[in-house]
């Protein structure tokens, strides 16, 4: 009974117009049937993640960090507790207040939350600037993608460093799952997977099991692979230092590994 009071009032506030815009990320990330869908994201990963990054760029060294695309604020918050100033920006203002409420909730004062478009948000240079949680790649056109990769240059002092966590295309194309469905209280999430044109698409379709009531989202990303990278960052004077497969440091292997996790440093 808990469950369905908790999910209809959810599914009831859904609206043809939350899916109007023309960019998929603005009606999905503001949806609360993304915030349902995800969770229980593995915190506990999340945490491996900022352990390994506070271990690479101490806090005393790399004191501004900027968590471009940072959703909810699970890792800028991670990262405050570490000691770092934390700046948060992310498109969703619903994501934003939510972080907001996070870091009001657990009194963390060293971290602040902004809306942006992470391709033209700017503020003064930042020593580290994290993109976590495949952040990246959400734009149809190229060109889109790397101004990304230019504002983050420009979001970065002489010197600074970059870490993108983004998912290995190879192990995406050869582990895709279809098709699945997954239970949400009173919903279903019919979820189907395929890729085109380049892309990873996830459509998602919400239906009631009670009155057939259906709405749908879809997510899509680039499957850029390191040469794609390479060729950006060396473009703006970045290059890739390390690279890992996992959120531990290990090696990263073409076929095996599950993420890419590049570590990029702006040259001086």
């Amino acid at each position: 009974m808990q469950i369905r009071i908790y999910y209809e009032p959810i599914f009831k506030h859904i609206t043809f117009s939350d899916m109007s815009s023309d960019s998929w990320f603005e009606s999905w990330f503001d949806s609360p049937l993304y915030e349902q869908l995800y969770a229980n994201r593995d915190d506990a990963e999340a945490a491996r993640l900022v352990d390994w990054v506070s271990g690479q760029f101490p806090p005393v060294d790399h004191s501004r960090i900027l968590d471009l695309g940072c959703g909810r604020g699970r890792h800028s918050l991670l990262l405050a507790s570490k000691g770092y100033e934390v700046t948060g920006v992310d498109l969703s203002l619903h994501a934003i207040n939510k972080a907001r409420q996070k870091a009001r909730e657990a009194n963390i004062q060293n971290v602040r939350f902004e809306t942006g478009d992470m391709r033209s948000w700017r503020k003064s240079p930042f020593d580290l600037v994290c993109n976590l949680f495949t952040s990246f790649g959400y734009f149809d056109e190229d060109n889109d993608n790397l101004h990304v990769v230019s504002n983050i240059k420009a979001n970065l002092k002489t010197g600074g460093y970059l870490v993108m966590d983004y998912l290995n295309p190879s192990y995406v194309r050869e582990t895709l799952v279809p098709e699945e469905t997954t239970e949400l209280g009173e919903l279903s999430c019919r979820i189907h997977r395929h890729i085109e044109n380049g892309m990873v698409v996830k459509s998602l379709s919400f239906v009631s099991r009670e009155d057939g009531r259906s709405v749908s989202f879809q997510e899509r990303v680039k499957l850029y692979d390191l040469q794609w990278f390479e060729t950006a960052f060396t473009a703006h004077d970045m290059n890739i230092a390390r690279l890992c497969g996992d959120y531990s440091g290990g090696g990263f292997d073409s076929l095996k590994s599950t993420r890419m996790v590049m570590v990029v440093h702006l040259n001086e």
